[in-house]
């Protein structure tokens, strides 16, 4: 704001004559103070002796004539400078409470700049008649409106207003020009507790149902509807859902720690997890269709699959022999990370991973999330691979389409004791082999980018590659000889010796030299697939020698263990559905005698061949590249016939399984699935 002006500034101004010569002859008649501005002739005349009309118009040019950026920088106030606490205050504050402040801050700065020249009166006086006239700058003319704050249609300025927020901006600086906003009233109304346990229940009740239920019990003043709804709003959802969902669900909607993986280095950790197939193949030992639990071991630094089992649930033995795969497949490993299945936390297990010198660790009950890895592993492997079969019975599995599937397949089975909907364990194991190394080919977005050496762009490392490159920084695995690995996977039990013999798993061993050890306890090792001996050593380790089953007997043909527990499980399943039979008759139900089918001849023998088998199929499918489905690759040789008829040439590749795929069963139950229904026809 000035204080000096010239004559010829002042000519035509309200109280001053029109010409800058007759201002002159004014200030000499009046005896204005004057002095010669610097640099000129001119003579300049003080603020304070021109006349009040003079000085009004002079205050309302200068208040319009500054842009905010002109602002001169108020006297020093020690109060008004903002601190730190009051920069962290005003960052609480919400879009528009910072809004009004920074409005009314501008009108603060305002009266502050025009006192330097006039009283602070004087500078109220003529902000609020500006206003009045509606003779203020756009800038300020603007912020009068956001600086009231009000909804009403009044929202010019007063002289008591602007005197209030002078007074709250000296006292406690500019957060105190910004406005009070109604919080939420978080009260917690007496009513709450009675609605929530109806609302918060395993049923998950809507909030209609919970309200009737309520409004039955209470007792008092009942709320409304619409009083429950708002106090619902007001809970955090965790706070909301507890008592609806289960604490692993809960979860979901909990913070969580990202676990990183990078400091990791390969072996040094497993993690394995159990899973039920999603569609049904053909029982090796029955030829009935089930659902085959898989066992996956993973390493968690480079996300590579190391180990699988396939059994018909989660077991101590399917455990041990995933472990045993990874193992040899990888090396040993610092740290088993599982989590509390009873496949996982028994003393069997545990006592493998001691003597391999590594060590088990659980994942805490109901925190699935913190194996994530291993269960998007899942997702990516077992729940795609099952997706591809027609015998898929997931949730998102069409309805209609699955129950086709199923009769079509049962009256297969009933008929010929085989069916082409429902792949063959062989054919299983195959697809298992070709899904896993197709896994540990891709990409993984868990491992760090490189540069495709075929494109040139950046993608993430698959697994395969991850373990190369720690290879490549000279990292090396810790490998086991495989006489070691078998003998480490021979679970050890102390039992006693009666007359050379020694009873074990419903079998009965033999070996001569335990004749002088006859009532003495000893260790014996066993192998869970092979029970045809065990391995028997003193107390105090020294191996004694091999016990062989029934070695004192002859004609007798042992079942391994895996054998003897399927047997258990078929006998437990047996005696349920009998009870359940008794149950819903009333009547006494005798098994006569078990059926069988054709299929159902494969042998344990063959079952150990399943992964040669697959190895050879592995081989025949990277000749020539195929759909992953079965629904593509019908369509696919529908293609390729479209093209013979119409004379085109095959390569060798396309002849040789154009010719082959007719012969499977695939393409029987295709062609039998899609083709005899016109409105499901498949289109080349």
């Amino acid at each position: 704001m000035r204080n000096w002006f010239t004559a010829q500034e002042l000519a035509g101004l309200p109280g001053m004559p029109g010409t800058d010569r007759n201002v002159k002859a004014m200030a000499v008649r009046n005896g204005w103070e004057g002095q010669r501005r610097l640099g000129s002739k001119a003579i300049e005349y003080a603020f304070a002796v021109l006349p009040p009309e003079t000085q009004s118009a002079l205050l309302a040019a200068n208040v319009n004539a500054n842009a905010p950026t002109e602002v001169a920088e108020p006297v020093s106030n020690p109060v008004a400078n903002p601190t730190e606490r009051d920069r962290k205050s005003a960052s609480r504050l919400s879009d528009s409470q910072r809004d009004v402040m920074t409005a009314r801050l501008a009108f603060v700065r305002e009266i502050e700049r025009m006192s330097q020249v006039v009283t602070q009166q004087r500078a109220i006086e003529t902000l609020v008649g500006l206003a009045k006239t509606g003779e203020l700058s756009p800038y300020l003319d603007e912020r009068v409106t956001r600086a009231n704050d009000r909804k009403t249609e009044d929202r010019s300025l007063s002289e008591r207003t602007l005197k209030r927020w002078l007074s709250d901006y000296r006292k406690h600086g500019e957060t105190a020009l910004a406005p009070a906003r109604r919080q939420k009233d978080m009260a917690v109304p007496d009513w709450a507790a009675d609605f929530l346990r109806c609302y918060q229940r395993p049923t998950k009740p809507s909030v209609e149902a919970a309200y009737a239920e309520f409004a039955g019990k209470c007792q008092g003043e009942r709320p409304s509807i619409h009083q429950v709804r708002r106090f619902l709003n007001k809970l955090s959802p965790e706070a909301r859902e507890t008592g609806r969902r289960t604490p692993q669900e809960l979860k979901a909607l909990q913070p969580f720690k990202r676990r990183s993986t990078k400091s990791l280095m390969p072996c040094d950790v497993y993690t394995a997890d159990g899973h039920k197939f999603d569609a049904e193949v053909l029982n090796p030992r029955t030829g009935k269709p089930y659902r085959p639990e898989t066992t996956t071991v993973i390493d968690v630094a480079t996300r590579r699959i190391l180990g699988i089992s396939i059994g018909e649930a989660e077991s101590t033995i399917g455990v041990m022999d995933a472990l045993r795969d990874a193992v040899q497949r990888g090396g040993m490993f610092a740290i088993f990370y599982v989590d509390n299945g009873s496949g996982f936390a028994n003393d069997t297990v545990r006592e493998v991973v001691d003597r391999l010198g590594g060590t088990m660790t659980h994942a805490l009950p109901y925190n699935s999330q913190a194996r994530g890895l291993i269960e998007r592993a899942h997702q990516t492997v077992w729940v795609n691979a099952a997706k591809k079969l027609p015998s898929y019975i997931g949730a998102d599995m069409d309805k209609h389409a699955g129950t086709k599937v199923h009769r079509l397949s049962r009256k297969q089975l009933r008929e010929t004791g085989s069916t082409r909907l429902i792949p063959t364990f062989a054919e299983f194991m195959a697809g298992v082999e070709y899904e896993i190394e197709t896994y540990n080919q891709k990409p993984h977005r868990g491992l760090p980018k490189v540069r495709d050496p075929h494109t040139g762009r950046l993608r993430h490392q698959s697994p395969n590659e991850a373990w190369d490159a720690a290879l490549g920084e000279g990292w090396q695995p810790l490998l086991a000889p495989v006489d070691l690995v078998n003998d480490l996977f021979r679970p050890q039990v102390i039992r006693k010796t009666v007359r050379g013999e020694i009873a074990w798993a419903g079998q009965r061993y033999f070996m001569s030299d335990l004749r002088e050890l006859h009532g003495e306890e000893v260790r014996i090792a066993y192998d869970v697939r092979d029970a045809s001996r065990i391995w028997v050593r003193t107390l105090e380790g020294e191996l004694l020698g091999e016990a062989l089953v029934d070695g004192n007997a002859s004609d007798y043909m042992p079942k391994p263990l895996i054998e003897q527990a399927y047997e258990k499980r078929e006998q437990g399943q047996m005696a349920r559905a009998l009870d359940k039979l008794e149950t819903l008759t009333g009547k006494r139900v005798e098994l006569l005698a078990p059926s069988s089918a054709p299929s159902a001849q494969l042998s344990h023998e063959e079952m150990a061949a399943a992964r040669q088998h697959a190895a050879l199929q592995i081989e025949e499918l990277n000749t020539f590249q195929l759909p992953g489905d079965s629904v593509a690759r019908y369509r696919l040789w529908k293609q390729l016939d479209a093209r013979l008829r119409e004379g085109e040439q095959l390569t060798e590749h396309e002849a040789r399984w154009h010719g082959h795929y007719p012969s499977r069963s695939e393409f029987t139950s295709m062609r039998d699935l899609f083709d005899a229904d016109p409105s499901q026809q498949v289109h080349a």
